[in-house]
């Protein structure tokens, strides 16, 4: 049995870059960057999520820092570094767990 890799062309078989998991989106097309074939993402969750994700990480911890700490520029650079973790996060999650077929 062949196993399917994940984020990759199905009709060339080339890994595609990790920053492609911004393009993902149900029903969304775009084209392999190595043979120009279009490409849909099957059952995916959409990129969309990280963003939102990241930025609850980002205010939910400022808000406590800057109430707890009284610290502006402490509780900037607490919270940024949350909300990058998470955004991270989800892209490795949305890039490892994406298979593509080709457009009909």
């Amino acid at each position: 049995m062949e196993r399917k890799e994940k984020f990759q062309c199905p009709n060339c078989g080339t890994k595609l870059p990790f920053m492609f998991v911004v393009k993902i989106k149900n029903n969304h097309e775009f084209d392999c960057p190595s043979c120009g074939a279009s490409l849909v993402p099957e059952k995916t969750k959409s990129f969309t999520w990280g963003y939102i994700i990241g930025l609850l990480a980002f205010l939910v911890p400022f808000n406590f820092m800057l109430y707890f700490e009284d610290n502006f520029l402490l509780a900037l650079m607490v919270s940024t570094m949350c909300g990058l973790t998470a955004i991270f996060l989800v892209s490795v999650y949305v890039y490892s767990n994406t298979r593509l077929t080709k457009s009909i």
